[in-house]
């Protein structure tokens, strides 16, 4: 149904969470939270005062910080302009 099978998943979860990351990318954007040990930096943009508040409305619906919606946003456009 989703073009992989049980096994594949269970292999997948084994190498995992035995810190073997051999077959990911990360050179690209992926969504999700950041690895742990990647470091962070505050990034700052001026936003109208509509905008943030329709962020933290949202934010709000999906249970999440406005920081992380702003992650997600970016996420979403680097995403979007892979190759």
């Amino acid at each position: 149904m989703f073009g992989i099978t049980l096994e594949e998943v269970e292999r997948e979860v084994d190498k995992i969470e035995a810190g073997d990351y051999s077959d990911w990318d990360f050179s690209r954007a992926m969504m999700g939270s950041p690895m742990r040990e990647e470091k962070m930096r505050m990034i700052s943009a001026p936003v109208g005062e509509s905008r943030i508040a329709a962020m933290q409305r949202v934010a709000k619906e999906r249970g999440i910080s406005r920081a992380e919606f702003v992650r997600q946003a970016i996420d979403h456009e680097l995403l979007s302009a892979a190759p």
